[in-house]
């Protein structure tokens, strides 16, 4: 796109631009996130999941071709955040990220829980419980684990790259639960469909 302008529709999210030489065909952009709650969202750019916020690195960057591109953040109890960004060739772009809780969330005692870690490889693979994405698999392994109120629920372990695994559980309270897998290598054409998504109607600001 030929647009000079930077467009950015989030209440939660700013833009600036900044001229720099390293990549001169690409442009850049900084994710700046308002806690450390924010680094465990996962991101889809333009419907494709890419990691979570904390695996772009150092200051959280991406290096883009030129045009529109559509970014998706998501994590459990959040309101998804919705960004449509113009990249520009040789410029270097700073987003905010700020994300909002779920109005009238609640959460169980912890005596009315049950316990689920994970071990899995590869450690950066997303979690998916019911659908909604949780974060990286290394945040629930060791004595941590997640907590979670007893039910049913569907487990999805997804990476770009991998065969998905998938699971069904009914957690009791007071259990403990354990999950141990090595994601076996596939075709990308085959990942899991949560790995993919298009922006939720309505949640563009």
């Amino acid at each position: 796109m030929n647009n000079p302008t930077v467009l950015l529709i989030a209440v939660s999210g700013c833009l600036a631009a900044t001229a720099f030489a390293a990549t001169p065909t690409q442009g850049e952009v900084e994710i700046h996130t308002a806690s450390k709650l924010e680094g465990n969202a996962g991101l889809w750019l333009d419907g494709q999941y890419v990691g979570s916020v904390s695996d772009l690195g150092g200051r959280e960057r991406l290096v883009l071709l030129p045009g529109e591109h559509e970014l998706l953040f998501k994590l459990i109890g959040y309101e998804d955040v919705v960004s449509t960004i113009v990249v520009q060739p040789g410029t270097r772009q700073e987003y905010r990220l700020a994300m909002s809780s779920i109005a009238g969330a609640t959460y169980p005692e912890k005596a009315n829980t049950a316990q689920l870690r994970l071990e899995v490889e590869p450690e950066d693979a997303a979690i998916f419980i019911n659908d909604s994405f949780i974060g990286r698999s290394d945040r629930f392994g060791g004595r941590q684990g997640m907590r979670m109120a007893p039910g049913e629920y569907r487990v999805t372990i997804a990476l770009p790259g991998y065969q998905a695994f998938n699971a069904e559980l009914t957690l009791r309270a007071g259990q403990t639960y354990d999950i141990k897998t090595d994601l076996a290598k596939g075709r990308l054409e085959e990942q899991a469909p949560e790995l993919t998504a298009e922006a939720p109607t309505g949640t563009q600001r």
